[in-house]
């Protein structure tokens, strides 16, 4: 394991962000994350990240690092990849990342899901408690997300979705909230929410780091291998190229072992913790996908 960790670190500054650029350059339609896809459980990933906003929103230059990293910790994962984003090296509508065409990506992600499928929706941009903040100050409010995102799940389907931005702590209204005790031990309690889990056939599991742009990190950090040219991003992608760059370890990656790493990055205000919701109490401690590396004769194929 340690050849294999050494080999992702040292290979990930030379040539994956090519990689990345090169997926980008190819992935012109939304048909594309669909002819990649091997047969067996589908496990697709959707990225959208908005940083140029108006109408009184302030521009943030996170989100365009945080395609490539969750990109580039998918594709190492062996996860099939699609993006939403006003950064993208090409110009293309398509993948503008407005309402429409996000409804439209939800929709292809979650296309003809059955048990045994995963999915991951990425969101990095600003949010309120109206919803998702899109570039031209307008919103997907939750009612929308929890439309879109849970209720087209199938049974024994999972998603995981990874909110950063404010005010993210349950936009999908789950009604069981998720922490850990000093023994990575899993608890769960209520949230209270409105949605309940009345029109939930899958597993969802949601994390918010309710930081914002406020929560932007520095990738000059010594614990995680950069080029030096990438400078800012959320606090849930730095987390995750962290706990894959140098915490991972032997064995599973545990959400246990995740959350801790992302609160000692932030200072929340009170009420805007990072957090983590489910739709039902899940039946073993939960692991975190995309960050289990493939086989290096995979990986760098």
């Amino acid at each position: 394991m340690f050849t294999l960790q050494s080999l992702v670190r040292n290979r990930y500054t030379n040539g994956l962000w090519g990689k990345w650029d090169a997926f980008c350059q190819a992935a012109s339609t939304p048909q594309n994350m669909i002819s990649q896809e091997a047969t067996g459980p589908k496990k697709r990933i959707l990225l959208v990240t908005i940083s140029a906003y108006t109408n009184g929103w302030p521009v943030i230059q996170g989100p365009a690092t945080d395609g490539k990293i969750w990109g580039m910790l998918s594709l190492i994962s062996g996860w099939t990849v699609d993006i939403l984003a006003d950064t993208l090296p090409y110009a293309d509508p398509t993948r503008s990342p407005t309402k429409k065409n996000i409804r439209r990506y939800i929709q292809a992600l979650l296309k003809d899901n059955k048990a045994g499928d995963q999915f991951v929706l990425v969101y990095s941009g600003h949010g309120d408690t109206q919803g998702l903040v899109l570039a031209d100050g307008s919103h997907i409010s939750p009612e929308e997300l929890r439309a879109w995102l849970v209720q087209p799940l199938k049974s024994g389907t999972t998603l995981w979705t990874f909110f950063d931005c404010c005010e993210s702590s349950n936009f999908l209204g789950l009604p069981q909230k998720i922490s850990f005790d000093q023994n990575q031990g899993t608890r769960y309690q209520p949230s209270h929410a409105k949605g309940g889990n009345q029109d939930i056939r899958g597993t969802v599991i949601s994390i918010g780091s309710a930081a914002g742009p406020s929560g932007e990190m520095d990738l000059s950090d010594t614990a995680v291998p950069t080029q030096g040219q990438l400078v800012h991003c959320g606090p849930l992608a730095f987390t995750a190229y962290k706990f894959f760059c140098s915490e991972w370890k032997e064995g599973e990656p545990l959400l246990a072992k995740f959350l801790p790493s992302l609160k000692s990055l932030l200072s929340p205000r009170p009420g805007q913790e990072p957090q983590i919701t489910a739709s039902s109490i899940l039946s073993k401690p939960p692991v975190l996908p995309v960050l289990r590396p493939l086989p290096p004769t995979a990986l760098f194929a």
